[in-house]
């Protein structure tokens, strides 16, 4: 995932072309990124798009980073068509 902090509203905002050839969801928070809110903001709009409760997600890398890792908790096959079907409704770049 690649984080925009600072921005007007929190949203999940479109799939782009990632570096290694293949694709990041952008996020936008409006939380600053200092003292962790940032990475707290996308966690609690992750939970609320894929309507998971927030302890089911955490931050695995990126913590100061704009590129962040997420993990998920929970069954893969009872969260997979859930997460596929949010994230391909959003744009691409």
């Amino acid at each position: 995932m690649r984080l925009s902090p600072g921005k007007k509203e929190d949203r999940l905002l479109s799939l782009a072309p990632a570096s290694n050839g293949g694709r990041v969801l952008k996020i936008a928070v409006t939380a600053p990124p200092e003292k962790g809110r940032a990475n707290d903001a996308l966690l609690l709009l992750l939970a609320r798009a894929f309507d998971l409760p927030r302890s089911d997600l955490s931050l695995l890398s990126g913590g100061k980073s704009r590129n962040k890792l997420v993990l998920v908790a929970g069954e893969p096959s009872a969260l997979l068509p859930r997460l596929l079907s949010r994230i391909a409704a959003l744009p691409e770049e």
